[in-house]
C-alpha cells in the first residue's frame, strides 16, 4: 500500500523549520537586538506592501 502524504504536515514542518532557522539567525546576528527588531519590522512592512500590491493587480 502506498501512503498518501498530507499537505498540512508538509506545511507545518516547513513553518517549524523556518521558525527554528529564524531563531538561530537572530541569536547569532552581529547587530544589537533593537536594530535587528527594527530591520525585521521594516522587512515585514515591505513584504506586506508588496503582497497588497500584487493582490490589487490580480
Amino acid at each position: 500500500m502506498e501512503k498518501k502524504k498530507k499537505p498540512g504536515k508538509a506545511i507545518s514542518t516547513l513553518l517549524i523549520g523556518t521558525g527554528i532557522g529564524a531563531a538561530i539567525g537572530v541569536l547569532l546576528a552581529p547587530n544589537k537586538g533593537s536594530k535587528t527588531r527594527g530591520d525585521i519590522a521594516n522587512k515585514a512592512k515591505e513584504l506586506a506592501k508588496r503582497f497588497k500590491e500584487k493582490k490589487a493587480k490580480g
